[in-house]
């Protein structure tokens, strides 16, 4: 397994870039949060651009850091095509060294991934020193503790299966492979098959240590930090969260003074 605890390497970076789009509603929030809050922005945990690259083709000014040289190599390339050129770095979260000062950041589903809770902790830190008074973070797709629930299970034999652009078929089988319950980390594995001409010429696996919170746990972190002004809702709305969802978008500020 690769020292972030993260997959998305090789095969599995390669699928990210070609299937992984923004949906119209996850844009939208983004937008309006970024208008409200404001620019400069950054995405942390970038991945190959999925929701930045299309929010910078609209003219928003935001730069990019992730911990995969894959997935950082597909973004540079995606964006290359589509003839933006935003400013991207590769680098792990909690070790974030920010070039400017921020009035907006997010983080879209990777709080918690590589499974080590002073990680956590100190990426909530550094993002803190890299906002502008009253800037403000979001944390976006976050899935709380209190929803892992599923147990650990075998590999099957077959998964989801697309074409990509050049002809290629990329297949992915997932599977929860570990959970420790004392210390609340699941393991996740997910192999990826390039197949071509109706053969696997290349297979791979890859690890994801997550590391989930609880709603409380998440507050205490960002007051922790220094942030204030800490709101939680169900995912990418505005409606205060109940226990039948799974994930949350969370918003802290720091202080104007």
């Amino acid at each position: 397994m690769d020292s972030s605890g993260t997959w998305h390497y090789g095969l599995i970076a390669r699928w990210w870039a070609e299937f992984n789009v923004a949906e119209p509603h996850e844009l939208a929030y983004y937008r309006a949060a970024i208008r409200r809050f404001g620019e400069p922005v950054l995405d942390l945990g970038c991945g190959a651009g999925r929701i930045l690259l299309p929010l910078v083709e609209e003219g928003f000014d935001i730069d990019g850091s992730d911990v995969s040289a894959d997935m950082i190599a597909q973004a540079r390339v995606l964006a290359a095509r589509n003839g933006i050129e935003p400013h991207l770095t590769i680098q792990p979260m909690h070790e974030l060294d920010a070039r400017r000062a921020y009035r907006t950041v997010y983080i879209c589903g990777a709080l918690g991934i590589g499974g080590r809770p002073e990680h956590d902790r100190e990426t909530l830190r550094r993002v803190y020193r890299a906002l502008t008074p009253g800037g403000a973070l979001l944390i976006t797709d976050q899935e709380l503790l209190e929803h892992y629930r599923d147990p650990p299970r075998e590999w099957r034999e077959t998964g989801q299966r697309r074409t990509t652009s050049d002809g290629d078929e990329i297949e992915l089988i997932s599977r929860l492979a570990e959970l420790d319950p004392d210390q609340h980390v699941r393991t996740m594995e997910l192999r990826a098959r390039l197949w071509r001409d109706g053969k696997v010429v290349t297979e791979e696996t890859h690890r994801l240590t997550e590391l989930p919170y609880s709603l409380s746990e998440l507050e205490q972190m960002l007051h922790d930090a220094g942030f204030r002004d800490v709101g939680v809702a169900a995912n990418y709305t505005d409606r205060t969260p109940t226990s039948d969802d799974a994930m949350v978008a969370i918003t802290a500020r720091k202080p104007t003074t």
